[in-house]
């Protein structure tokens, strides 16, 4: 029978993470965006809540991986599945933060008084949703999924990094948020629409 229960040290791991890849974003963010030539550019092409949002996903899917790494490392599992996955999610945040880019110039800006049902807040709305939870996912060990009962000698348990994407938290929580987020898109794109047709 296995033991399906979490961890303390994956927790602590998680929470880890996490925490630390809100800290390098606050920090690309304040500092090395304005020190460093090309984060600078990107942080004026993403705007400054959508360079923090890709840099929070970013840090967290390097941090994530990289920490969950170490306990697996020692509990003797291959680690390529997991990398692989990891290499997938940052070529899919690469995809986004192009979109993003494209939209960051034509959005509407976040209004100064703050209204409510702001146009303005669509823009940061559907980065959050597309990339933090798949984050988020990753922070909290989702490409390295517990071992479950072994698979019968017919059916062996899939591998892979798609599998690994395919099998776990990390699917969950990037379709939840891209059903949200894909709502916040069309809505987006319909204010994009209205501004430039006014």
């Amino acid at each position: 029978m296995s033991d399906h229960r979490v961890r303390p040290s994956r927790v602590v791991i998680s929470v880890v993470a996490v925490v630390a890849a809100v800290a390098a974003a606050v920090w690309l963010s304040d500092q090395a965006a304005y020190s460093v030539e090309w984060l600078d550019r990107a942080q004026r092409g993403l705007r400054d809540d959508g360079f923090g949002i890709v840099s929070c996903y970013a840090a967290g899917i390097v941090l994530g991986t990289t920490l969950h790494s170490i306990p697996a490392l020692r509990h003797g599992r291959v680690l390529a599945a997991a990398w692989g996955a990891a290499g997938l999610l940052t070529a899919y945040g690469a995809v986004v933060t192009g979109v993003a880019w494209l939209l960051a110039e034509v959005a509407p800006a976040l209004s100064a008084g703050g209204r409510r049902h702001d146009p303005g807040a669509l823009y940061t709305t559907w980065l959050v949703c597309v990339l933090l939870p798949v984050a988020g996912a990753v922070c909290a060990g989702g490409l390295f999924p517990r071992r479950r009962t072994p698979q019968p000698a017919d059916r062996p348990a899939p591998n892979g990094p798609v599998a690994v994407l395919k099998s776990g938290a990390v699917l969950v929580s990037g379709s939840i948020g891209w059903a949200i987020g894909g709502i916040v898109l069309i809505l987006l794109l319909i204010a994009i629409v209205i501004k430039l047709l006014a």
